[in-house]
């Protein structure tokens, strides 16, 4: 069975920007924020300062995963060219996404550069209050003006646009404002990363009624990132009544590497999945491979 890993990250070195300010490698894969809080990012094994692309084939490799979707967050710190670099290198393994702050002054110059040179299809934009957008531009909304006119022209190019809202009750979850963007921009795929940030104690039926929402638009997908706890079944479950909802053709696998590695291997997050006994291996396959093929419009 192929599997894709559709939520990764690469960094050439951890030099974020989020509402703590500035991060700064400062070794051992620890950050630095401007307030003096210091957080690991990653194994320091698997780098000191950065996750570099040929790290993660190698883990990939380990556990086979045939390809991985390199997804952007501003807590890292942007690598759009360090991005298309690893794609035009490895170009059998990875798909880029591009990102880029829509209040720039230039933010139409960077647009063009990531669709047109770096020739991303898909755009990232991490809106979680804790770590990014909303925690730095707090008024910032996904139907605002600020994004509009890039989604209109992401629209117009047949794009991907995946948003990570961040946590129930935080200034980035936007689920309503996100249907509105499905709903005015329909040949976007629009990927909700996380599926909403399910609660491992299982009180999850108002992220539920959220999903019913907006599985009513066929334009929006989910991935799994983060959706796995080393006790319990809940966040399976969640999983299991989403699927129910909108189809397995809808959701795709993804890991949230390289800070997901902290507590678990690639394998683990794997079987997580694949040997639960959650899913059919029909929807398995889907979860892990095939919906990605489409929503990322990665060739066979």
């Amino acid at each position: 069975m192929e599997i894709i890993d559709s939520h990764a990250h690469i960094y050439e070195r951890l030099c974020g920007y989020g509402p703590r300010g500035e991060a700064r490698a400062i070794g051992g894969g620890m950050v630095e924020w401007a307030t003096g809080q210091k957080d690991p990012f990653l194994k320091p094994e698997h780098g000191e300062y950065g996750f570099c692309p040929e790290k993660l084939l190698e883990l990939m490799d380990e556990s086979g995963v045939s390809r991985a979707v390199l997804l952007q967050a501003s807590n890292y710190g942007f690598q759009n060219s360090y991005t298309a670099e690893a794609v035009k290198k490895y170009p059998d393994r990875f798909t880029g996404a591009g990102t880029f702050d829509p209040y720039a002054v230039r933010a139409q110059e960077i647009f063009d550069n990531l669709t047109g040179n770096y020739g991303f299809k898909i755009l990232k934009f991490e809106i979680s209050e804790f770590y990014a957008i909303t925690g730095y531009h707090p008024h910032f909304k996904v139907n605002g003006p600020e994004l509009e006119p890039f989604l209109q022209q992401a629209n117009d190019l047949g794009m991907t646009v995946v948003f990570d809202t961040g946590t129930m009750g935080t200034k980035g979850f936007q689920p309503k404002e996100i249907a509105e963007v499905a709903e005015r921009y329909k040949n976007l795929t629009v990927v909700i990363a996380h599926m909403l940030f399910p609660s491992v104690k299982g009180d999850n039926d108002e992220r539920l009624e959220i999903i019913k929402e907006l599985g009513k638009l066929e334009n929006i997908c989910f991935d799994t990132a983060q959706l796995q706890a080393k006790e319990g079944t809940a966040k399976l479950e969640y999983i299991r009544k989403v699927m129910d909802i909108v189809g397995s053709e809808r959701i795709a696998w993804g890991s949230d590497c390289p800070g997901v590695f902290m507590n678990y291997t690639y394998s683990e997050l794997i079987d997580y999945i694949c040997k639960s006994g959650f899913f059919t291996d029909r929807e398995t396959e889907n979860i892990m491979a095939k919906t990605a093929h489409r929503i990322y419009k990665i060739a066979d």
